[in-house]
């Protein structure tokens, strides 16, 4: 058996990166940049009108504030919408109507909003009169200079950069169609044991629906990977064999239950016989005692991580988080600090009674503290153990209860290890 720390180091040693792949932007989502993204055009692509209102020359209102006038009458000559190439030229005097996005007039310098224009002049158009009163008028106001945002062969998103909803409209807005990224890993997922019944079907005694293989198919899908699930192999050798050999083929391959000593526990060695390299075979915590971690190492092709999570869900869940995502960030290029679950600071809203001679992670509902920002609150969920998963719905975080303790009270500092959450649209 080793520490946790010690398992985290041999996952990162032998997740390789995933080979750089060039693919459409439109499939990129959630995925981590192997280029960078260089603009081909500026952004903005012309002077461009910031806000709904009257394109003007500076010198106007320069005058008009030497003279201390309480406003700015001028004559409408145009009106210019969004999208429209117009050739006028604003002069001393004269404005034109403008709209949020509409390139601005040659001879027009800044942009008055519509709000600043008086009573009846905010309906002003061609051939009209506005009349406009900006006390904060400043030279260049409201008006987005061409490359103010960016400039043509500029790189605007760096390798590294995952492709989130803001991200994939900024490649678009600079001219990417296809982008090259660390592909999506293919993730193999078959829960063993003879026990298992799909779930549509009504247990009969003795039975349990196979809940680890929707629950990790979703967690695969948080990680923007690719799950293929391979249903439920029964407690024969042949069986598992079977579904092992075809669960190779991908990049990882999760297996959830037949890992402990039993009789029926008849994984390890099955994917011995495979060709499957063992790197650890259970790891100090709880629960999660007996988790597996192997690889397939092949003369012509990249290698494939596989794991052995235990059988109970809760159990089977916590090793997710812990071993397989960390895995999976490395495969799709994520930067280090992303490769395993942040940990910060909390204090007990309630008391905790999960002492042992290995650490216990425990699910929590963790927030910031309303009489104290620098510290966040651990909520301790209500939990029945490695096959209760009840417990972890809602929960965002694990509780890290350290070695020999039995008991912290309510208001003690503990650790909590931070679950990482999909990417937020």
């Amino acid at each position: 058996m080793i520490d946790l720390s010690e398992a985290l180091e041999l996952i990162e040693a032998h997740a390789l990166t995933l080979a750089p792949r060039r693919i459409q932007l439109c499939d990129a989502f959630g995925l981590t940049l192997a280029s960078p993204v260089i603009a081909d055009v500026d952004s903005p692509s012309w002077d461009r009108a910031m806000m709904d209102g009257f394109a003007v020359c500076n010198d106007d209102f320069i005058r008009s504030e030497l003279a201390s006038p309480e406003a700015v009458s001028l004559e409408v000559i145009a009106d210019v919408a969004a999208g429209d190439p117009s050739s006028i030229t604003i002069r001393s005097g004269t404005c034109a109507r403008i709209m949020t996005g509409a390139p601005l007039p040659t001879g027009a310098d800044s942009v008055v909003p519509i709000e600043c224009a008086r009573g009846t002049s905010r309906s002003a158009h061609t051939g009209s009169t506005v009349t406009l009163a900006d006390k904060h008028f400043h030279s260049g106001q409201h008006v987005a200079i061409r490359g103010t945002f960016f400039g043509s062969g500029k790189e605007v998103m760096s390798i590294g950069m995952q492709l989130g909803a803001a991200e994939i409209g900024l490649a678009t807005e600079a001219g990417a169609t296809h982008v090259t990224i660390h592909p999506r890993a293919r993730v193999s997922i078959c829960s063993t044991g003879s026990e298992l019944v799909e779930p549509s079907e009504i247990p009969a005694f003795g039975q349990t629906r196979n809940s680890n293989g929707p629950m990790i198919s979703a967690a695969v899908q948080t990680c923007f990977a690719e799950p293929i699930p391979l249903g439920i192999a029964i407690d024969h050798p042949e069986a598992i064999r079977a579904t092992v050999a075809q669960g190779l083929a991908a990049d990882v391959l999760i297996l959830s239950g037949g890992v402990s000593a039993g009789d029926y526990d008849l994984v390890p060695n099955i994917l011995s016989l495979c060709g499957v390299t063992n790197v650890f075979h259970k790891v100090r915590l709880k629960p999660g005692k007996p988790v597996w971690f192997g690889v397939l190492n092949r003369d012509n092709g990249p290698r494939t991580l596989v794991f052995g999570l235990p059988g109970n869900p809760g159990s089977s869940l916590v090793c997710f988080e812990l071993f397989v995502r960390p895995a999976l960030a490395k495969l799709h290029g994520h930067s280090s600090e992303r490769w395993h679950m942040p940990r910060v600071q909390a204090r007990l809203t309630g008391a905790v009674k999960l002492g042992g001679d290995r650490p216990v992670f425990s699910p929590c509902r963790l927030s910031r503290s309303i009489n104290n920002s620098e510290l966040w609150t651990a909520s301790p969920m209500p939990w029945g153990g490695s096959s209760d998963l009840i417990g972890f719905c809602g929960a965002n975080g694990f509780l890290v209860v350290p070695v020999g303790v039995g008991m912290l009270p309510a208001g003690s500092e503990i650790t909590v290890a931070v679950r990482d959450q999909p990417m937020r649209l």
